[in-house]
């Protein structure tokens, strides 16, 4: 166990206290506005812009920015107040133990699946700059581990993680032509 698998955990660790102080409702709710407020800020954001031109005469440079922002809060308040409505049905069915330690468990995956994200992101940018050495990644256990847990879940992204390596090497390659 090295300095990697202590952060790791820690991290980890106070996820899953997190979850369990929140409850399964309110961690779910919570992600569910993040997913669909991203997603709905890149499909609706022109009805927000539309309505800024036509109600406020709002034209700026930066309107694309503004709506896409405008939209997400939108979303994520609305998700927001539905997950309390429903957590506050938890509450009242007298199911908040239940909620608590299914707020564990998912404060944990979410995060488990957020730091193999970031896991995979790092190792691809730390591949040629090295900031954890190649001996602090093999003596973690929970590094390689953690890293893979995305990919042996979402097949795709193995590919997307070596479209991504290929298109770095590619431009190290194309760049060393350039200076030659």
């Amino acid at each position: 166990m090295n300095y990697i698998d202590i952060i790791l955990g820690v991290l980890l660790l106070l996820a899953a206290i997190n979850g369990f102080r929140k409850g399964f409702v309110v961690e779910l709710a919570s992600f569910a506005a993040l997913i669909l407020g991203i997603w709905g800020a890149i499909r609706f954001s022109y009805i927000a812009s539309d309505f800024m031109v036509e109600h406020f005469d709002f034209t700026s440079r930066h309107l694309g920015v503004i709506s896409f922002l405008v939209t997400f809060v939108v979303i994520v308040i609305l998700v927001h107040m539905v997950g309390k409505v429903a957590d506050n049905f938890v509450k009242a069915a007298q199911l908040g133990f239940i909620n608590r330690l299914a707020g564990l468990f998912f404060g944990f995956v979410k995060s488990a699946l957020i730091l193999s994200v970031v896991l995979m992101v790092f190792d691809t940018i730390d591949d040629n700059k090295h900031i954890i050495s190649q001996e602090a990644k093999e003596n973690s256990r929970v590094y390689e581990p953690m890293k893979m847990l995305v990919p042996n879940i979402f097949p795709f992204v193995k590919f997307w993680t070596k479209d991504i390596q290929n298109g770095e090497k590619a431009d190290e390659g194309a760049d060393e032509k350039a200076s030659s």
